[in-house]
């Protein structure tokens, strides 16, 4: 019975997830929020994280997305109108307009994996986001080439095959804060002179009960103990 539970919560959680992805993606202006609100929610473990986190670090981080959305919009939305538009109107084609847009495209995809993880985790300014949400990707090479090949997929999915990308609303986003949240440990660690281990063994000593008895970390209601 308890398995069935499990497996129960588990798909609860994938459709609500993926319906509240899609309706954000809808309205377009909501998605890059809903995708930082996201990696605040898959950041906790399974057994301690609420739906509520989700709008709860979107609350809390909404002065650095305002800025972050605009940005993210306008270096990926344009981008893509122009490739689907020269893909289907060949004979207005300018290579040039359409290398600047693959370009921006890449810029796009890398901000879109790093940035929210750093949003999360950090105080930052739009420029130090930039500078950090770089910075991410040093932290494990191989972590960051698997988040940029999902997140570069989910794009070529929205350029050619539009209808399939509902199957990766909900596993895009956990996969990538998953891997993130790991090179940022890392470059954490580096930078205290200490260990992955020590970081994240601190981080489960901050961890306390809540009024209902369940363990939640202090950033779930005090603030984020990550930031600095």
């Amino acid at each position: 019975m308890r398995g069935l539970r499990i497996l129960g919560e588990y798909i609860v959680e994938i459709l609500v997830v993926t319906i509240l992805v899609a309706l954000s993606a809808a309205s377009v202006i909501f998605f890059i929020p809903m995708l930082v609100g996201l990696n605040g929610y898959f950041k906790n473990k399974k057994d301690v994280r609420l739906l509520k986190d989700i709008f709860i670090t979107i609350k809390d981080n909404w002065k650095i997305l305002i800025p972050y959305t605009i940005f993210e919009l306008l270096i990926i939305v344009f981008p893509v109108l122009n490739i689907y538009y020269f893909n289907t109107h060949l004979d207005k084609m300018n290579y040039f307009l359409l290398s600047a847009s693959y370009i921006a495209l890449v810029v796009g995809a890398i901000y879109l994996t790093t940035a929210p993880t750093i949003i999360v985790n950090m105080n930052v300014t739009f420029l130090q986001l930039l500078r950090n949400g770089f910075m991410l990707l040093f932290g494990s090479l191989y972590r960051s080439l698997i988040s940029l090949a999902v997140v570069g997929g989910v794009i070529a999915l929205i350029l050619f095959y539009p209808y399939v990308i509902v199957v990766t609303l909900y596993l895009v986003p956990l996969v990538t804060t998953k891997l993130m949240l790991e090179n940022f440990y890392i470059l954490k660690a580096r930078v205290l002179h200490t260990n992955v281990y020590e970081i994240k063994k601190q981080q489960q000593s901050d961890d306390y009960l809540d009024e209902r008895g369940q363990i939640r970390t202090s950033e779930e209601i005090g603030g984020k103990n990550e930031k600095d």
